[in-house]
């Protein structure tokens, strides 16, 4: 399990814009935004995930930057919950990454 948060810099006036588009993305919500910074968490079981939606947090158009807050990370094993393979997170672009 791997959660973190994150705040994505954008140009002020694109903020709603690009706040609309993160919440739609797998694995991530919107805790708040205003005048350019986007309050973001992610919660996934996959570390490698997490790195990938990092990086398309950075894809999205008018996002100038992402910069993360705190990362909390704990192995599956140690939950009892079996490994799973990574799933694959959209780009902005409309492509994808997996591991």
């Amino acid at each position: 399990m791997s959660i973190c948060s994150v705040v994505v810099h954008s140009r002020p006036e694109a903020t709603l814009k690009v706040s609309t588009t993160i919440e739609n993305m797998p694995h991530c919500e919107v805790m708040g935004a205003e005048n350019g910074r986007i309050v973001v968490v992610i919660d996934v079981r996959n570390r490698a995930v997490m790195s990938d939606t990092i990086m398309a947090l950075n894809d999205v158009e008018g996002v100038v930057g992402v910069s993360l807050i705190y990362e909390y990370f704990e192995e599956d094993d140690e939950l009892g919950v079996p490994e799973q393979a990574a799933e694959p997170v959209p780009f902005a672009d409309g492509g994808s990454c997996g591991i």
